[in-house]
């Protein structure tokens, strides 16, 4: 793919863009409906069994320490890959290194995991996309 892409001119990459941002999309249709921001109860259950909001902060974008993540409007999937590497133990290739956020993670299943990342996704953000120029 990085070969295809370094072949790619400025406008090639706009006139690509330009293409996907309007593929599969119905002239005159609705957007999708954003999912809800508030979490379900079995969601709030999960939140509240570690007290995420705790060290996360309110709306999950407000950490009490500068070094800790954001969490709202992440990626699901990167999320959900992030709180799986905490549970992973004694492999510093795949795990993560945080022991507080591990005794965290370590309650819940994958299944709850997924739950918990795919709420967290659909909370507004503030994370920005930037625009490049150019692939790098």
């Amino acid at each position: 793919m990085r070969n295809i892409a370094d072949s790619l001119s400025d406008q090639d990459i706009a006139d690509l863009s330009a293409y996907y941002s309007t593929h599969g999309a119905v002239a005159g249709a609705e957007p999708p409906a954003k999912p809800s921001k508030e979490p379900s109860a079995e969601v709030q259950a999960l939140l509240n069994k570690a007290n995420c909001a705790s060290c996360h902060g309110a709306n999950f974008n407000k950490p009490i320490d500068p070094s800790y993540p954001k969490l709202g409007g992440q990626h699901a999937d990167y999320l959900f890959v992030a709180l799986k590497a905490y549970k992973v133990e004694n492999n510093p290739k795949v795990g993560r290194g945080n022991a507080i956020m591990a005794g965290m993670a370590k309650q819940y299943t994958n299944a709850e995991l997924k739950q918990l990342a795919n709420y967290l996704s659909s909370v507004e953000g503030e994370l920005k996309v930037v625009p490049q120029s150019k692939f790098r």
